[in-house]
C-alpha cells in the first residue's frame, strides 16, 4: 500500500472500511468523572455556575448544575469529581455481551471528555484513570472485551474542546467571589488528595474568553490522541468537531491554525490494520471518505453517497436521574428502531449511547431497550446489516422537522402514519419497513407502483418477516400487500420483496 501523505488530495484516496458500511449498528459508553453528579451533560463546565462569559442557551443549565453541585459535592471544582468516580462495578465483558444481544456491531468507547481527564493509561497526562478514581486502564479494560466478542472498537475524544469548556475554572465564585479552582497551582495540593498533580495540566490557561489557544495546545491534543491511537489500535476514531480540531473551521481553532490533524490522519491510516475511519461533523463531498460525516443527535433527509454515522443517546449523554425538561428524555425501544432503519435507508449507521452509573452498570430502562432493539433484530436484521440504499429511501408525509437547539438536532418520538415507510438492498431482496401499523390490514407502497418506474423486475415472492409470505397484488399505482390480523414484531414491520 502507497502510504497516505498528510494532505487532503491524498487522504481522500482512503476508502471506508467495509465493516463500516456493513455494521449498521454500534453502542458508545459515553462515560466517566461526570457520571459521578448523575445531572447530565456539561456538568464539569457548568458546575461553576453562570460566568459573565456563558452563552446565553447555557445561562439556565448552568445556575441550575451549579445549585446541584453545591447541594451534593460542595464547593469543589471539576477535578473533585475525579476521586468520587470508582467504577468499583464496571464489568466490560458483561456490558459487551449485553450490547452484542442488543444487535449491536462495533463498540465506542469515551477515551477523553471535555473535562480533560483520560480515560487510558496515559504517560502524557497526569490526569488520568489508572491515577485517580477507578485506579484501572478503563479504555484497555473495554478494548479487551470489545476484540474478544468479534466488535470493531473505536475511539471518542472530546478534550479540543477543553480550551474553551474549561475557561470557567478561571472565573469567580458568583456568590463569594473566591476564585475558582483554576487559579491553584501544583504547591497547593501539598496535604490534599491531589497532592503532586498540576492542576495547570488539568485546566486551559487563563485566557480571554475567545481567544484562540496557541500551537503548543493543539500539539499537546494531537500527542495524546496518538498515544492512545498507538497503543489500542481502534478501528474509529470519533473527534468530536466541525472539521480536524484546531484547523481552519474547528469550534477552536488554533493561533496559527493547526494542520496536525492531517499529520494523524496519514499516520493512522498507514498504521491502522483494518485501515481505520476518523469521524468529523462537517465534511465536503470531496472529502467523505477521508473521514466521515457524523451527525449529532441530526438524521438526515435523504441518502448519501458515502456511510456516515447518527450519533445519540438513551437519555443525556452522561447519566441523569432528573426528568428536567432541559434534559433530553430518555429513548423507547420504538424510537430507536425507527431511527435506526431511517439512518441505515440513507446509507448511515447508527452509534447509540448507553448511559452507565459512576459505578459502570447501566440500569433497568436500558436493558429493557436493547432487549427489545435485540428481539427486533434478530427477525429484521437481515434488512439492516450488510445492506445498501434503495433508489428512494423513504416514502410517507411524516418529515424529520427542523433542526432545533444548541446541537441543531432533530430527533423525535414521531406518531408515524400508515404509509412511512424506510427502504433497504441486500442482493435481490428489497425490504419496505413500516413504520406503523395499517389500520385495514393492507399496506400500500407507492414507490413500487408499476407507475413509478422505479422496479427493475416484477416481484416474485413477498413476505412479512417474522409471519412468512402474504397475498399481493401490483397496481400503476402500488404494490398492496395483506397484513396478518396481528403484527408479528414491534415498532416497525419489514416486508422482504424478492
Amino acid at each position: 500500500m502507497t502510504g497516505f501523505q498528510p494532505a487532503w488530495e491524498s487522504l481522500r484516496a482512503h476508502p471506508i472500511p467495509q465493516w463500516f458500511g456493513e455494521a449498521k449498528f454500534g453502542i458508545w459508553s459515553h462515560w466517566g468523572p461526570q457520571s459521578v453528579a448523575r445531572s447530565g451533560d456539561w456538568y464539569a463546565r457548568h458546575l461553576y455556575g453562570m460566568q459573565p462569559w456563558s452563552e446565553p442557551w447555557e445561562r439556565t443549565r448552568a445556575t441550575r448544575q451549579q445549585a446541584h453541585h453545591r447541594g451534593h459535592f460542595g464547593r469543589g471544582g471539576a477535578k473533585d469529581l475525579f476521586p468520587r468516580w470508582r467504577a468499583e462495578r464496571f464489568d466490560p465483558d458483561e456490558l459487551i455481551d449485553l450490547y452484542v444481544s442488543s444487535g449491536a456491531r462495533y463498540f465506542v468507547a469515551l477515551a477523553t471528555h471535555c473535562d480533560n481527564f483520560d480515560l487510558w493509561d496515559s504517560g502524557l497526562h497526569e490526569w488520568n484513570a489508572t491515577r485517580i478514581g477507578p485506579r484501572r486502564d478503563v479504555v484497555g479494560a473495554w478494548e479487551r472485551a470489545a476484540r474478544a466478542a468479534g466488535l470493531p472498537f473505536g475511539l471518542s475524544f472530546h478534550n479540543n474542546w477543553t480550551w474553551r469548556w474549561l475557561d470557567v475554572a478561571h472565573g469567580r465564585d458568583p456568590d463569594t467571589g473566591e476564585p475558582h479552582d483554576g487559579a491553584l497551582t501544583k504547591s497547593d495540593g501539598t496535604g490534599q488528595w491531589w497532592e503532586g498533580l498540576d492542576p495547570a495540566t488539568l485546566y486551559p490557561a487563563r485566557h480571554t474568553p475567545g481567544a484562540r489557544p496557541p500551537a503548543a495546545v493543539a500539539e499537546g491534543f494531537y500527542a495524546r490522541v496518538r498515544e492512545a491511537l498507538d497503543r489500542y489500535r481502534p478501528d474509529l476514531v470519533y473527534l468530536d468537531d466541525g472539521r480536524l480540531p484546531f484547523d481552519a473551521g474547528s469550534v477552536v481553532e488554533s493561533e496559527p491554525v493547526s494542520t496536525a490533524g492531517l499529520d494523524l490522519l496519514a499516520h493512522y491510516y498507514n498504521t491502522c490494520p483494518t485501515g481505520g475511519l476518523v469521524t468529523v461533523k462537517q465534511v465536503p463531498d470531496a472529502d467523505r471518505t477521508a473521514v466521515v460525516l457524523d451527525c449529532e443527535r441530526r438524521q438526515l433527509d435523504a441518502a448519501e453517497a458515502h456511510p456516515w454515522q447518527f450519533d445519540t443517546s438513551d437519555g443525556e449523554w452522561f447519566d441523569c436521574s432528573d426528568d428536567d425538561p432541559m434534559f433530553h428524555p430518555r429513548k423507547s425501544p420504538r424510537q430507536v428502531i425507527h431511527t435506526l432503519i431511517d439512518v441505515v435507508s440513507k446509507n448511515g449507521c447508527l452509534l447509540l449511547n448507553v448511559p452507565q452509573h459512576a459505578d459502570g452498570t447501566v440500569d433497568a430502562h436500558a436493558r429493557r431497550l436493547l432487549a427489545e432493539v435485540g428481539d427486533w433484530l434478530r427477525v429484521c436484521g437481515e434488512g439492516v446489516y450488510g445492506t445498501t440504499p434503495w433508489t428512494r429511501a423513504a416514502e410517507g408525509g411524516t418529515g424529520l422537522g427542523e433542526t432545533k437547539g444548541y446541537e441543531h438536532y432533530n430527533e423525535a418520538e414521531r406518531a408515524y402514519k400508515a404509509g412511512d415507510i424506510r427502504f433497504t438492498r441486500r442482493g435481490d431482496a428489497l425490504y419496505a419497513t413500516l413504520l406503523a401499523w395499517p389500520d385495514d390490514g393492507t399496506t400500500a407502497i407507492t414507490s413500487l407502483g408499476t407507475a413509478a418506474g422505479l422496479l427493475e423486475r416484477r416481484p416474485g415472492r413477498v413476505e412479512l418477516l417474522g409471519h412468512g409470505p402474504i397475498g399481493w397484488r401490483l397496481e400503476p399505482e402500488a404494490l398492496y400487500a395483506d397484513l396478518p390480523a396481528e403484527p408479528p414484531t414491534t415498532a416497525a414491520y419489514m416486508i422482504k420483496i424478492t
